[in-house]
């Protein structure tokens, strides 16, 4: 920037100093800047200042009780929704990672899928699984509480050996997936009693918004920055009995 730029600058930085001041204090350049009348402006400012300083304490103090509030209940609705979260990861159901197949049976972690002419999903807790051999094939039994479903291999098809194994695999997942049940429904029932201890924690939220309540009609019947506003509309009164201009607040 030259110097010129720099005195360009320099000038109009003073020429919003002096609007400024002339604004703040009317009448004239005489009771703008006079030395005569520092008493009255120095006046005039205490009253402003006074009264500025109320309300910036009356806002931070507000600020900080609605700020309480709001930390209160986002902690209350971010509890209820981790807790929520929680308790419908634990209830959502998938078939989990696919394990083994043979024929139309799909071993899953946590179901048996069924291919043919229609698939068919049975889960794996609370099945009964049974092997059978025979002359003419090996047949796997898969039997719940509303039916029996039974699988069929022919002996040139598949040997008994992987029938035989598939059965104590599917077994020994069936056994798996009844302990895992029986520890999700503990954690569902842990998740599901969180939920209702955040739901029911409403203490902080409310106790900042008594907090809050306080605080505003503390401040509602606070009369010290009435009675600085007054001693302000003094100061400007007095300032236009001397000058014949009203100063802004």
């Amino acid at each position: 920037m030259g110097t010129v730029h720099v005195i360009l600058a320099v000038l109009a930085l003073l020429l919003i100093g002096v609007g400024w001041r002339l604004l703040r204090y009317p009448g004239g350049w005489h009771f703008a800047f006079s030395g005569n009348h520092d008493k009255h402006r120095d006046g005039l400012n205490r009253e402003r200042r006074a009264v500025r300083e109320l309300r910036a304490k009356a806002r931070r103090e507000l600020a900080v009780a609605e700020a309480q509030v709001t930390r209160a209940e986002q902690a209350y609705r971010r509890r209820i929704s981790d807790a929520e979260r929680r308790l419908k990861g634990l209830r959502r159901q998938s078939q989990g990672t696919l394990l083994a197949t043979l024929g139309h049976l799909s071993l899953h972690e946590h179901v048996m899928v069924i291919s043919g002419t229609g698939t068919k999903v049975l889960p794996l807790g609370g099945t009964q699984v049974q092997f059978e051999r025979s002359d003419i094939g090996h047949h796997i039994y898969l039997r719940r509480p509303d039916g029996v479903h039974l699988e069929s291999y022919a002996v040139d098809q598949h040997s008994e050996d992987s029938v035989r194994c598939f059965s104590v695999r599917t077994e020994n997942q069936v056994a798996k997936e009844n302990r895992f049940l029986t520890e999700r429904a503990a954690s569902i029932k842990k998740a599901e009693d969180e939920l209702k201890a955040a739901q029911a924690d409403t203490l902080p939220a409310e106790r900042a918004r008594r907090h809050l309540g306080v605080v505003t009609a503390r401040q509602s019947r606070d009369r010290a920055l009435d009675e600085a506003l007054d001693r302000l509309e003094t100061a400007r009164d007095q300032w236009q009995a001397l000058t014949g201009r009203r100063p802004p607040r």
